[in-house]
This record gives C-alpha cells, sequence and structure tokens, in this order.
C-alpha cells in the first residue's frame, strides 16, 4: 500500500452509477492523490448532418466509430480544462478510453509519466477502442479474447473494492442487481419464487427502461426500478448479504464484479458463468454453478457453510492488488 503514498494519478471514469467515487476513495486508501477527469454520461445528440453522415458512414464503409467519436468530442471542453490546470501527475488510469477524446487522451499522456487503461467492455463491442491504445503505455482488456485479436493489449480481470471496512452487519440473505435482459428474466423469476418458499430474506433488484418488458413478472418478489442504486451502495449490499447473485452478461467472456465482491467480501456466490472454474478461488461449496438442470439442487448449497480461503486468495483479488499489477512495469 505504502508504495504510492503521496503519488498522484489522472483518472478518467466515466460516472455510471457513481464509479469514480470509488475509484477515487480506494485510491485516496492507497496513498494517492487523485485528479478526477469528470465524464458527463447524459445523453448528446448529434445535429443533423452528423446524424446523416454517420448513418453514411456505418451503411457504406462498415465505420462504427464516427458517433462515439463525436459524442466524446462534444464533452471534451470542461475536460480540457481541468487538465489544462493539472501541472503534472505520476500516473493516469483511464477506463473505458472510447468514451473519451483523442484530445483529451492526448492532453492525459502529456500530463502523466505513465499511462494506463482498461477496456472492460469488448473491444469489438465499441471499436473505438483500438484507436485509443496509442495513447496509453500499459493497454488491458476485460475479454482475454481480445488480446488475440490485439497483441498490444494485456488481459486482467475485475476485482473488488478493498477500502470498505472490513467488519459488516449481515442484514439480508441473498443479494442481486443487474439490468433487465430478455435471456435471463426467467430463470431470475423462478429463482426468486424457491428463494421465497426457503423463507430467505432476499433483495434482488432489476432495472428496466420499459414496463412492457416486466409487467408479467410483477408478482415475483422482485424489486424492479427504473434507477438504479450507485456502485457503493451495490457493495454495501453485497457485504451486508450471506449470499450474491450473479448471471453472465452474454455480450461478454469473463466475471463481472460481483464475482469478486463474493470472493473479497467472503460471501457465498450463485452465478451461472463456467468461467469460475478456472481461478484459484472456485469452491463448490462456496460457490454454486447453476444451469438448466441443477436449480434443484440449490436447498443443499444454501445449507452448507462458508468455507474460509487464504488471505493470498483475499489479497490477490483486490482493488490495491489489481493497481499494483497495472502499474507494475513503472515501478520496476
Amino acid at each position: 500500500m505504502n508504495d504510492f503514498k503521496d503519488k498522484s494519478i489522472i483518472l478518467a471514469v466515466p460516472n455510471h452509477f457513481g464509479l469514480p467515487k470509488v475509484f477515487k476513495k480506494n485510491l485516496e486508501y492507497l496513498g494517492f492523490k487523485v485528479f478526477t477527469v469528470e465524464h458527463d454520461c447524459s445523453q448528446v445528440k448529434l445535429s443533423a448532418e452528423e446524424s446523416l453522415i454517420h448513418i453514411y458512414k456505418k451503411a457504406f464503409s462498415n465505420n462504427r466509430t464516427f458517433k462515439a467519436k463525436m459524442l466524446a468530442e462534444k464533452k471534451e471542453h470542461p475536460q480540457l480544462f481541468f487538465l489544462d490546470k493539472i501541472s503534472h501527475a505520476d500516473y493516469a488510469l483511464v477506463i473505458r478510453p472510447d468514451l473519451f477524446s483523442k484530445n483529451v487522451l492526448s492532453k492525459i499522456q502529456e500530463k502523466s509519466t505513465y499511462t494506463v487503461a482498461y477496456q472492460w467492455d469488448g473491444m469489438q463491442r465499441f471499436p473505438l477502442a483500438e484507436n485509443t491504445i496509442k495513447y496509453f503505455d500499459s493497454f488491458f482488456v476485460f475479454d482475454e479474447r481480445d488480446t488475440i485479436r490485439y497483441p498490444q493489449t494485456k488481459h486482467i480481470h475485475n476485482f473488488y473494492f478493498d477500502y470498505l471496512p472490513e467488519k459488516s452487519e449481515v442484514k439480508q440473505d441473498l443479494f442481486f442487481v443487474g439490468t433487465f435482459m430478455k435471456d435471463r428474466i426467467e430463470e431470475l423469476c423462478n429463482l426468486s419464487k424457491l428463494f421465497q418458499e426457503k423463507e430467505l430474506k432476499t433483495n434482488i433488484n432489476v432495472i428496466y427502461t420499459k414496463e412492457k418488458h416486466i409487467k408479467k413478472y410483477r408478482e415475483y418478489p422482485i424489486n424492479f426500478t427504473r434507477t438504479g442504486m450507485s456502485f457503493e451502495e451495490n457493495m454495501k449490499n453485497a457485504k451486508a448479504s450471506k449470499i450474491i447473485l450473479d448471471f453472465q452478461n452474454t455480450m461478454h467472456k469473463g466475471l463481472s464484479f460481483r464475482v469478486f465482491e463474493a470472493v473479497g467480501y467472503r460471501k457465498k456466490l450463485i452465478t451461472n458463468n463456467e468461467l469460475v472454474k478456472g481461478y484459484r478461488f472456485y469452491n463448490p461449496s462456496n460457490i454454486f454453478l447453476l444451469n438448466d438442470d441443477n436449480m434443484s439442487e440449490i436447498t443443499n448449497f444454501l445449507a452448507e457453510d462458508y468455507i474460509e480461503s487464504s488471505e493470498e486468495t483475499y489479497q490477490r483479488y483486490s482493488f490495491s492488488n489489481w493497481i499494483q499489477i497495472l502499474f507494475s512495469q513503472f515501478n520496476k
């Protein structure tokens, strides 16, 4: 932890559910002085001319980056103004670099000694990310398959934020939060009924945008909401639960934050992501691997006690260790 005491870092993170706040808190916990580049996630519209160019490029030249590039440029002015006030920083960390303009990324590169990016969405899904690799000393990706297509990138998994107090009062049996996804809502509803039958105290939350999507599921013990909770609130709910429920996003190949929170906060986990079997923390007593045929077996899993892992395992998947890995080349 003392490796970063009194070091400075430029942090650029999209403001999804308060993510900059938790990144900043954990970096400060490690001793960093943090300069946060604000990223406005509100909707910005293209002009009529820009929209036509976007449609043309997408239809006739398979260019899927024009719109993202223009939206980033429309948000760059306050970011550049903020960066101009920074004399210099030891490090820079940019999450989702495809959301920032080339001018902002160039300025971050100019203002910091060592720059690192983490693309935690697939490169194929957000193709503008490929154009940003050149602005960084190290470029990490969430989906390991991207390292084959982009050999200059490195794979790294997610982590759990470790600045919260270790001890937390358990207030509920199970916690889940996620956006509405058509391919998993039926399974989630069936699970919610099973947990209800087992008299578990659950906190299951689904964020939705259209009432027609969730209308027929209102009878289930699920909290349907149009506004998601903050990332820090998610973390606190995870710490206050005995079990965390996780569903794989089929658009990615990797483990979600929920999985690593279960590890770091020493909780049992129910997930349908088979990738967990490839990690050293995998223990069938702690992790139930859900599939189409074994839902009835959850009862036995619920009855088993949590099995402690080694301290090395808990530390290995923490944010503190994750940031050490990101900046390890610079610190050699």
